[in-house]
């Protein structure tokens, strides 16, 4: 991916262009100014949604002006608008505040005008608005565009661009001639030839470019999400924007309903789990950075040692089970992974972990096993145990009600916790399988995505990768140890080292959260479907370059796989075998055909039936 810096080149576009003129005038929005949100009169909806205007509202106030300009037959004002019958009463002094809130500079071509201002050049801000020019000029104050010669506001003069009546109004009220302006715009209609019917030549603005995994939902306030993420993404480098648009929405999403959860549960303690919500607790300091939070080094492994030693009934023996790896190993290597410390008496026979119910022959060596860990030769391993919950109990997971954060799958991590601690904890998770509530109730293991029901494919296709994307990048913990009087985590040896790919998108999923706090629906909601809709287009139809960087991440399960980089053809024509072990050990399928074949074809399509097939 390409880290370095993004330059906008609109801004040189637009200083060259303007180059000679005596003069530069602006469009405001869409132009100097960018609003948060995807349509215009999506921000009266979000002004039924931060209580700031009446249910009703916005239809009423779309209607109004409708009416009032059919009635007029002219450009209208606010105050024209509001006496609308079906606004009355209303106080328009709420909508210019939301107006105020929800405006941002659009950067490239906001500092174009400023270096035009630098150079001595006059700069000026015509617009078609119903705002009075009071609002105006205050939202491009808070811009920091206070230098304008200029302000005409289509509203104070009752002509608008369009007919080209504004402009020569403009131009009669400075003095200036046609060919000493360039005007800057957006809209081929009234700014370009809007300006041509006055003799003054437009910089038309290029259409932004759309994000490559986005579309913008229907609802209001997932409108403002996505209208954030484009603004934020013109002044990232390609990479930082991915990193926006894939995990900035989600991020925030999460975290906002985490803040709600631990919010209807009073006095409650919010742990997040290592090593997968390390992001994700970033982003909840950074959106709430008065409240305290608590990082759990907790994993299945360092936790095993206690498990092995409850009394070893039904219940116990199929968590034990459901919490070592599901898949086929040897005794030795299950001994090693729950903690003992020699392979002696260990056989190298395979065992089925996969399959529910366990295998008899699986069950009676799990259970010879539980049996050999309190035997004398178990001392180091209940050593282990004494330790793991020693640091459970340091980390006071008994005092008060805990949310436990976690990306979620079947809540075993939670499970565990409850059967060593003799304690209830309240799961809070980004995504489940069946498993979740299989085991644990529904109001004690609560999920964002999806309804709260088992994640589609298209998610678990990607969990591997957005784990990454999540995850503290180091080892995971392995055990504990005790160090001048508390017990410290050990931490194991780190896996392949991802950040070079994912501090770039790190560094725009943290943009796009500094520009969302400072936005005024900070405490609202961003739709779960608005989230993850992104990352589940990527996932299952991804461009070519996404393919290429995020294949080459290497992901930790049950070994070292890396999610997408088949060797060459050449390498296969050697070894065909080696092209079905290369594809079986590939954790994201569709990406590695597509890398394989280097041609865009519906790789993502296909897969899905082959899965669907399988099932049936």
């Amino acid at each position: 991916m390409n880290n370095t810096p993004h330059t906008n080149c609109l801004t040189l576009r637009l200083l060259h262009a303007a180059k000679g003129y005596k003069a530069v005038a602006f469009d405001i929005f869409d132009t100097l100014l960018k609003r948060d949100c995807a349509h215009p009169a999506d921000l009266f909806a979000l002004m039924e949604v931060t209580h700031q205007a009446v249910l009703g509202f916005a239809g009423a106030r779309v209607a109004a002006e409708a009416e009032t300009r059919q009635t007029l037959g002219r450009e209208v004002t606010l105050a024209e608008i509001y006496a609308h019958p079906a606004l009355r009463g209303t106080d328009p002094a709420a909508e210019c505040a939301a107006e105020l809130a929800m405006i941002a500079p659009n950067r490239p071509v906001a500092q174009a005008a400023a270096a035009c201002h630098a150079r001595g050049q006059k700069v000026y801000a015509v617009s078609d608005m119903y705002l009075p020019k009071e609002q105006i000029e205050a939202m491009l104050q808070k811009c920091g565009l206070d230098f304008l010669d200029g302000v005409f506001v289509s509203c104070e003069y009752r002509v608008q661009k369009r007919s080209g009546k504004l402009f020569k109004l403009f131009l009669q009220q400075t003095a200036l001639r046609p060919a000493e302006v360039l005007f800057v715009g957006d809209s081929p209609r009234a700014d370009f030839a809007g300006a041509a019917l006055a003799g003054i030549r437009c910089f038309l603005l290029p259409q932004p470019t759309l994000l490559p995994y986005t579309k913008t939902p229907a609802d209001a306030v997932g409108g403002v999400a996505i209208a954030t993420l484009q603004n934020c993404c013109q002044n990232l480098n390609p990479s930082a924007a991915l990193g926006a648009e894939l995990l900035g929405p989600l991020a925030v999403g999460f975290a906002t309903w985490l803040h709600g959860q631990r919010a209807a549960i009073p006095g409650a303690k919010l742990v997040f789990l290592a090593r997968d919500m390390y992001l994700v607790r970033q982003v909840y300091q950074l959106l709430y950075p008065e409240e305290e939070t608590f990082y759990l080094k907790a994993s299945r492994q360092s936790l095993l040692p206690a498990l092995l030693q409850c009394p070893m009934n039904e219940q116990a023996l199929a968590l034990l089970a459901d919490t070592l790896p599901r898949q086929q190993l040897t005794q030795r290597q299950i001994a090693a992974y729950l903690g003992f410390d020699s392979p002696k008496g260990h056989t190298t026979k395979t065992y089925d972990l996969r399959t529910r119910p366990l295998p008899c022959r699986t069950k009676e060596m799990l259970l010879a096993l539980a049996a050999r860990s309190k035997l004398p030769e178990g001392e180091p391993l209940r050593r282990r145990a004494e330790q793991a919950r020693a640091y459970l109990e340091q980390a006071g997971l008994t005092n008060g009600p805990v949310l436990l954060v976690d990306i979620g799958s079947g809540g075993t991590t939670q499970r565990v916790l409850e059967e060593l601690l003799h304690t209830q904890l309240y799961g809070c998770y980004l995504a489940c399988d069946a498993r979740l509530h299989q085991n644990l109730p529904p109001e004690r293991a609560k999920t964002f995505l999806f309804d709260g029901c088992p994640a589609p494919l298209w998610y678990w296709v990607g969990q591997p990768m957005l784990e990454v994307l999540l995850s503290e990048p180091c080892g995971s913990t392995v055990g504990y140890h005790a160090q001048a009087g508390q017990m410290v985590p050990e931490i194991g040896k780190a896996g392949a080292d991802n950040r070079a790919i994912t501090a770039p998108l790190w560094q725009g999923m943290r943009a796009f959260v500094q520009r969302w706090q400072a936005g005024p629906l900070r405490e609202v909601q961003i739709p779960p479907q608005t989230c993850i809709a992104a990352f589940l287009q990527m996932v299952q139809a991804p461009r070519m370059q996404e393919v290429r960087t995020l294949g080459e991440i290497t992901v930790e399960d049950g070994g070292s796989w890396k999610l997408a980089a088949p060797a060459s053809w050449g390498a296969y024509l050697h070894a065909p075998a080696q092209l079905k072990r290369d594809l079986a050990q590939a954790r994201w399928k569709p990406a590695f055909l597509q890398r394989l074949f280097g041609v865009p074809l519906p790789y993502g399509k296909v897969y899905a039936a082959l899965k669907h097939k399988s099932k049936h």
